[in-house]
């Protein structure tokens, strides 16, 4: 009788299966329509009464299966409350029209967990048993000039200025990468790295002491480079320089004589083969996300009456937020603020903060007000600076107040950046070329591809003559059908023109773009106090729901009766019924936003942990020709377990730096929609999971192979969705407006 039941029943199963794959039906999921009414009518006609109940078994197993997805593996989460209060705060003093997006929102999520968020200070520090007050007091004996090497440039009275890295020669670019190298090495820049992670989260972000606070650091690393040789100072990166450029990714700062690749693992350069505590390596992302600090970026700091408006908190963008911008740029190891500090790019983009708060304050009087913020105790003037040493020069313990005074300032000179005009088109160094943008002259970074191709210009440029030697190869090959026999002809025509410095108006080599918008995404696949370990991640699947941008214009036509029309043949205005359902608005880009003439278009997908230090980004390509398009792509998020579910802000945004709206699955009746929600969610290891142990079973878990016909996509299993629809507003006002 046991084995008649239990062969009706796997009948019954294998029936129930079959059903379930002419639908295209995973074995552990039900259709996300299903009509709970139609299915009890189908089991009242059953006849049999065996046959009634082993259908009955299952359809409550189906139903069970059902309440468990229904319980959100993944569900969503309320945004912390002082992150929300930020976003909120943000956007209703600032135009969406006009303050990107992507920027706004990054700088609440830096602010957050900076303050509040998980962070490395439980790690322990291997091989280290120093303390924090070991580090002070020998920072104290640096700025103290109790260290031999400092000492004899203060003898000789000598003032070293610091430069725009460019503007060093390459002797002293090489004298500032060993004496780095020596600082890595003898764990004396690594000590640095401690004491900024431990101290500025309270002492210096997201307040006033942020700038004062920095000049300090910026000098203690100066006197440790200087400890293992007087004669280098610290250059800044003036990413104005990059900015001015068709394609910043090319630039000559990503090569080996100075700042080492871009993109990927850092390898060359001057901090290249740094890792971190645990092993580590610099990881870079050049371009993926943020933006570079721009001329335009400049002149609103310059044109800012007040420092209130500069520094923290503020509703405006600030020398801060702007600076933000930058570390999500380059990406990677810049992106997660304590595992920053270890590329030597990260010092190099301060110390153009401080020449630019030195602007500042040159063009207002040079003016040393503090400014007072309230609910920043910590950071109020007199408050002594955490952990900072004795200072002689001082008398004192630094206060917040002291790091805007003029005795800290003296210590430091800079040059100023490079610049060139109509009749000097010389920027001072062969790594720079003159560019005219909107009417006036511009110092632009060479592109590292067509360098030997700039160099004699730029030697023109400096005055007097060149002569270029031009030489027309023209190839002919002719292959016969014995391909061991090649044939080539070279005629070489020989041609020489001298260039007079008054004969160059402009030195600029337009760069090409690149069709498929960069390199793929490196993640370090850290997770808090670990060494990168991608076994730690689960990878969730995300759709992108995209509608095409207002400015997006293509050469594609429809003639009617020989007549072109002023769109497209994809653009939704040609097209009554869609005109009225898409119609994007027009929120503001990044200064770089550039589009693809075949219509690729790339949207970033970022995880930021909310429950566990780390970040995964990656992206998915749209067509940006079509009204509206749907493409499925990954995110990573640490593994939960057991016992602990992961909390996790899932966030995207296009490439030009605006934001698509989140989107969570919610059952209304007996549909399944994507509504209006916060972004953040927490993942559980409840059955049936809806993440993937790995990237390919991510992918898995929204498509099904059977046997010889076509994968089947099967979106039940993914739980969040973005929406970019380019509305003009903000939006954060309408997640969890929606009751689950």
């Amino acid at each position: 009788m046991v084995k008649e039941v239990e062969t009706r029943k796997s009948k019954a199963e294998n029936a129930m299966s079959k059903k379930r794959k002419r639908e295209g039906l995973h074995e552990d999921h039900i259709p996300l329509n299903i009509n709970r009414q139609h299915e009890h009518s189908s089991l009242e006609r059953r006849g049999d009464k065996k046959w009634s109940f082993t259908m009955l078994c299952l359809h409550i197993w189906l139903l069970l299966s059902f309440v468990s997805l229904g319980r959100c593996l993944i569900e969503e989460i309320q945004l912390p409350p002082s992150l929300k209060d930020c976003l909120m705060m943000k956007s209703k003093y600032q135009d969406v029209t006009k303050s990107p997006s992507e920027s706004v929102c990054n700088n609440c999520i830096t602010r957050f967990l900076w303050k509040e968020g998980p962070n490395l200070q439980k790690c322990d520090h291997p091989n280290d048993n120093i303390t924090v007050s070991d580090i002070s007091n020998y920072f104290g004996k640096l700025l103290n000039d109790e260290i031999a090497g400092k000492q004899k440039n203060r003898q000789t009275g000598r003032v070293l200025f610091r430069k725009e890295i460019r503007m060093l020669t390459r002797g002293e670019r090489l004298r500032l990468q060993r004496a780095w190298l020596k600082a890595y090495k003898s764990g004396y820049f690594g000590w640095l790295v401690r004491f900024h992670n431990d101290n500025s989260r309270n002492a210096a972000q997201s307040g006033p002491a942020f700038p004062g606070y920095y000049r300090f650091l910026l000098l203690i690393l100066e006197r440790i480079l200087q400890s293992f040789d007087p004669e280098v100072s610290l250059p800044y990166w003036d990413t104005t320089v990059e900015s001015n450029m068709d394609k910043p990714e090319n630039s000559i700062l990503w090569n080996n004589e100075y700042l080492g690749e871009i993109n990927g693992f850092v390898n060359t350069g001057i901090c290249g083969g740094f890792r971190d505590l645990r092993g580590n390596k610099i990881i870079r992302n050049g371009g993926n996300g943020g933006a570079l600090f721009t001329h335009t970026n400049l002149t609103y700091v310059l044109n800012k009456q007040t420092i209130d408006d500069l520094v923290e908190d503020s509703n405006y963008d600030t020398m801060e937020s702007l600076h933000g911008n930058v570390h999500n740029y380059i990406g990677g190891t810049m992106s997660l603020l304590e595992l920053a500090p270890w590329d030597c790019v990260f010092w190099f983009q301060h110390a153009y903060i401080d020449y630019t708060w030195e602007l500042w304050r040159y063009t207002h009087g040079y003016n040393i007000a503090y400014p007072f913020k309230p609910n920043k105790r910590v950071q109020e003037a007199e408050v002594p600076m955490e952990n900072m040493p004795y200072v002689e020069f001082l008398g004192r313990i630094p206060t917040n107040l002291d790091g805007y005074g003029q005795q800290l300032a003296s210590m430091t000179q800079y040059q100023m950046s490079p610049t060139c005009s109509q009749h000097n088109l010389y920027c001072g160094s062969h790594d720079l070329q003159c560019r005219r943008i909107d009417g006036s002259f511009r110092c632009t970074a060479v592109d590292r591809i067509f360098r030997s191709s700039v160099a004699p210009y730029l030697k023109a440029a400096q005055g007097g003559k060149v002569k270029l030697n031009l030489d027309d190869h023209q190839e002919g090959r002719r292959t016969k059908r014995d391909t061991t026999n090649i044939h080539q002809t070279i005629i070489k025509n020989s041609l020489s023109i001298v260039i007079q410095s008054t004969e160059i108006t402009n030195i600029y080599f337009p760069q090409e773009h690149e069709p498929c918008m960069g390199k793929p995404i490196q993640n370090n696949f850290v997770a808090g106090c670990s060494k990168a370990d991608v076994k730690r991640w689960a990878f969730i699947p995300i759709k992108v729901v995209h509608l095409r941008p207002k400015e997006a214009h293509f050469t594609s036509q429809s003639e009617i009766n020989g007549h072109k029309n002023r769109y497209d043949m994809y653009d939704e205005h040609k097209y009554n019924h869609l005109k009225n359902l898409v119609h994007p608005g027009n929120p503001a880009t990044y200064y770089d936003c550039q589009e693809d003439e075949s219509g690729a278009f790339k949207v970033r997908l970022k995880s930021t942990g909310l429950s566990y230090f780390g970040a995964y980004t990656d992206y998915v390509f749209v067509d940006n020709r079509l009204p509206i398009s749907s493409h499925i792509g990954y995110i990573a998020v640490e593994k939960p377990t057991s016992y602990t579910p992961t909390e996790a802000l899932i966030t995207a945004s296009d490439a030009c730096g605006r934001l698509c709206k989140p989107r969570c699955r919610q059952w209304v009746g007996d549909k399944l929609y994507y509504v209006p929600c916060s972004g953040a969610i927490r993942v559980t290891q409840q059955s049936p999971l809806m993440y993937g142990n790995d990237f390919g079973d991510g992918v898995l878990s929204i498509w099904e192979f059977n046997d010889d016909f076509t994968p089947i996509e099967n979106e039940s299993n993914i739980f969040i969705e973005f929406f970019c629809d380019y509305s003009n507003e903000w939006m954060w006002k309408q997640s969890n407006t929606h009751k689950r």
